[in-house]
């Protein structure tokens, strides 16, 4: 009986306890600073290097704070090369890869503080003999790692070369499988089905070793273990592209930099199901509906046609939404013939959304950038518009009525141009820079943005009951 009652008065002193403490008022958690958690970042650049080619990397800190960066590449020989930066908030930065590192190089752009963007460039030397491959310069945005399927489209092997590099930025390996999708037939080739891509390395296939003579082709890259960043290097008699991986969507925009003669535009659905598309075209004064598009495509086909006019080769956009089935992915690429001298450029689809940056760099005297900023949405979107370049930065707000875009200039002749956007409502942002100085190899190239998420202001506060440091909003 002792016992029992020993026991009950145990439990009633516990549970007591516990009602206590709950009903205690807590303590504030004191902070130990209010300085803001600090920003950081990987980047991926698979194209950096290629043999007998220059390769630039331009980098933008966008942030409000100072951004130290480490570029990290192999080398020909011996240990990888890192090219520590330091970029202050709202500059910019380029580096000339040396030309001590790897022919065919990767690299991982690692950022602390601040938010980063990177353009890597590559400058190729015209290949002549029995098969004549046009000089000129191709650029891509450096990437996060993307989810599980990637995809590359856009490629071609009928009268091209197109290499996909597959780099693996993780600390362990990754496995990968590649499918094709060639002029509507579908590929698994066992020799590209369940890869191993060693921890930060570049793999490269020769797509046409898979796909001979192939108009229209899809890469789609599935991760089975780990992630990887995807990219082509197709090269013609007409010039040379980079072309990066992009992930499936619902609703896409394809900007053309160029419309009429040499555009195109291309659209492939990925997945087993059909996909019901809603088609429109947007340019700077209307958007209309794609006549001719179907209503519905097949699972792994694809639709490309070219891009007309929109008057004097302006610009254009396509907006793909998907109303039931598998995503999409889409890509344009537009053809630039000045002074008897032609180059290519080429642009992934992007998804809509309020907040972009990109950076490219221009290494001619006469070389015209320019941003092209689409709003798909059927209300007017306010736009901010940001431009970093090396007369320092300006500020200018634009009013894009629905349905339309808008083309304009963000430097002109030699330098490294970088651009923040935030607006009101989704949008979609495009670079392209181009140069065709006489007795020079013409230079046309284009990037879509990164989109990003404005950052929270944070604080470190210190638990007193457990001495954990967390971080908590300061709004």
């Amino acid at each position: 009986m002792k016992l029992r009652l020993a026991v009950v008065l145990m439990l009633l002193m516990i549970g007591g306890a516990i009602a206590v403490d709950r009903v205690s008022p807590a303590k504030p958690v004191p902070r130990s600073t209010v300085s803001l958690a600090p920003e950081a970042g990987i980047l991926t650049c698979p194209y950096l290097t290629e043999p007998n080619a220059r390769s630039y990397l331009q980098v933008a800190n966008i942030g409000t704070t100072p951004s130290s960066i480490r570029v990290n590449f192999g080398a020909a020989k011996g240990a990888p090369i890192v090219v520590p930066l330091s970029v202050l908030a709202g500059e910019t930065g380029s580096i000339r890869i040396p030309s001590t590192a790897a022919s065919r190089a990767g690299a991982v752009v690692e950022f602390s503080g601040g938010n980063v963007v990177a353009t890597h460039m590559l400058f190729l030397q015209k290949v002549s003999g029995p098969v004549v491959r046009a000089g000129g310069a191709a650029a891509s945005p450096c990437a996060r790692a993307g989810g599980e399927d990637v995809v590359v489209t856009g490629a071609s092997t009928l009268g091209s070369d197109a290499e996909l590099a597959l780099y693996n930025p993780g600390a362990a390996d990754a496995d990968v499988s590649v499918s094709l999708i060639a002029d509507g037939r579908v590929f698994q080739p066992q020799r590209l089905s369940r890869r191993v891509i060693a921890s930060h390395t570049r793999q490269d296939f020769r797509l046409g070793d898979f796909a001979f003579s192939a108009r229209n082709l899809t890469a789609v890259v599935h991760a089975n273990v780990g992630r990887v960043v995807a990219e082509a290097l197709v090269r013609s008699s007409s010039g040379a592209e980079l072309l990066p991986g992009q992930v499936p969507s619902n609703e896409l925009v394809a900007v053309a930099g160029q419309s009429g003669t040499g555009s195109s535009v291309g659209v492939t659905v990925i997945g087993n199901n059909d996909a019901g598309i809603e088609a429109r075209l947007i340019n700077a004064k209307a958007q209309v509906s794609v006549g001719g598009f179907p209503p519905s495509l097949p699972p792994e086909t694809g639709r490309f046609f070219a891009v007309p006019d929109q008057g004097s080769a302006g610009a254009a956009a396509y907006e793909f939404s998907v109303d039931v089935g598998s995503p999409l992915v889409t890509e344009t690429t537009w053809t630039t013939t000045r002074g008897g001298v032609q180059e290519q450029a080429s642009l992934p689809g992007a998804v809509p959304a309020p907040d972009w940056a990109a950076v490219v760099g221009a290494f001619q005297l006469g070389t015209a950038s320019r941003a092209i900023i689409v709003n798909p949405r059927g209300v007017v979107s306010a736009v901010r518009v940001t431009t970093i370049g090396p007369a320092g930065t300006s500020t200018q707000s634009l009013s894009i009525p629905a349905g339309r875009l808008v083309d304009i200039a963000i430097g002109r002749g030699a330098g490294t141009f970088a651009v923040v956007v935030d607006a009101d409502a989704p949008v979609v942002l495009a670079l392209r820079s181009g140069g065709f100085a006489t007795g020079r190899p013409g230079s046309s190239v284009a990037i879509v943005g990164e989109s990003f998420t404005q950052p929270t202001p944070e604080a470190v506060a210190v638990d007193p009951r457990t001495g954990i440091p967390a971080v908590v909003p300061t709004r």
